[in-house]
């Protein structure tokens, strides 16, 4: 009896460990296909809001975790200042007009004092030309001729002063023998324009416009404050733009591509898997680029496994009820069976050189939950987000 039982517990043995084999070879092909880490954060784009200008605040229209519209208005500064300003710069152009209608008033009135004076060297000229030769027939006297003589001299002189205004006065308008009668496009005139433009757009800048989509963040400004130019009054996160920062050891790099698909699961939502892919591997070590780097030429050594920042974005928007926010902690998993992809690149870059020209897929407008198909290795699919059973 003893060695019936004994069969059948070794049958039963046997086939547990038959069984348990097919599933111990699947997890070892995929523990040799994937590197994971729970070194891992949700990161993204953060705007600084500030004014252009100094103002004091007049109007707040948003608060601490408002959603928000590129170009919706965040806060007014009293524009009263600026509107003086604006009014100043308008009543400076306008006497520029003045100044220029002027000038051409001179101008004209140096052409015509030009014609006056050579229609009185012509009469001069027959004069003396009539006296000098009376004079030589002897039939005038010497003291008639001389005055005709000097009467033609200030009549050349009157000439050439009149000439000399009217270059004056063409010079005043900028011009050399033909002035441009367009008036008003004259450096003058410019000036007042530029500095009426500048002032309307000191007084634009009174209206802070969100300058792109996302939630409103650590908000610090109130009605009644007095802003200086640059300082942080918020901040907006464009939710549509967060990626993963995924912190790898340097020893599980070595297959590690871009574009390599990759599993995302946030502490926040267990089981809920996000599909993304290797966008970008970092150049350097987080410790290099630290605050204060490690000094490895000391005495004391210590070799310590380094980390390498690998940016991690969503082929797919995250679903509505499950919306991923900075800095949560995710754990990441990338599929290293395809190792043909480029180790230094982006596919987001690729994809911005794919539509230069195009301001809308410039860097600042690129979605980065959106994945592009020529950015993709050959062998990558964008799966939809699934739940892990």
């Amino acid at each position: 009896m003893k060695s019936v039982v004994r069969k059948i517990l070794l049958v039963v043995v046997i086939l547990l460990v038959i069984a348990a084999i097919i599933p111990a070879l699947r997890y070892y092909r995929y523990f040799e296909s994937h590197v994971s880490t729970d070194d891992a954060y949700i990161d993204g784009t953060v705007a600084l809001v500030s004014s252009r200008i100094p103002g004091t605040v007049a109007k707040l229209n948003v608060e601490e975790n408002w959603a928000v519209k590129a170009g919706d208005p965040l806060l007014t500064l009293d524009p009263r200042d600026y509107q003086v300003r604006v009014d100043q710069a308008q009543a400076q152009l306008e006497r520029a007009h003045q100044s220029i209608d002027q000038l051409y008033a001179q101008l004209a009135a140096a052409e015509a004092g030009m014609n006056l004076a050579g229609s009185q060297l012509v009469q001069a000229q027959l004069d003396y030309d009539r006296a000098k030769q009376l004079r030589q027939e002897g039939v005038v006297s010497r003291e008639f001729y001389d005055q005709a003589n000097t009467a033609m001299r200030v009549a050349v002189a009157d000439r050439a002063l009149a000439e000399h205004q009217v270059q004056q006065a063409r010079a005043a308008l900028g011009g050399g023998q033909d002035v441009d009668h367009s008036r008003y496009q004259l450096p003058l005139v410019r000036q007042a324009e530029a500095a009426l433009e500048g002032a309307k757009l000191d007084l634009s800048y009174t209206q802070i416009h969100a300058p792109l989509s996302g939630i409103v963040t650590r908000k610090s400004v109130h009605v009644g404050n007095r802003v200086q130019p640059g300082e942080p009054l918020m901040a907006i996160v464009p939710t549509d733009r967060l990626y993963i920062t995924a912190n790898f050891k340097e020893t599980q790099l070595t297959d590690v591509r871009v574009a390599q698909p990759v599993d995302v699961e946030a502490d926040i939502y267990p089981g809920f898997i996000y599909k993304g892919r290797v966008d970008s591997i970092s150049i350097g070590t987080g410790a290099a680029f630290a605050l204060l780097p490690p000094e490895n030429a000391t005495g004391n050594w210590v070799k310590v496994v380094q980390r390498v920042p690998v940016k991690v974005v969503l082929n797919q928007p995250p679903p509505l009820d499950k919306p991923l926010r900075m800095g949560l902690s995710v754990e990441v998993t990338i599929d290293i069976t395809d190792t043909s992809g480029p180790l230094v690149s982006s596919t987001l870059q690729h994809q911005y050189q794919q539509h230069q020209g195009n301001p809308e897929m410039a860097p600042e407008n690129l979605q980065l939950p959106i994945l592009a198909p020529d950015a993709l290795v050959p062998g990558t699919v964008p799966e939809q987000p699934t739940l892990r059973r």
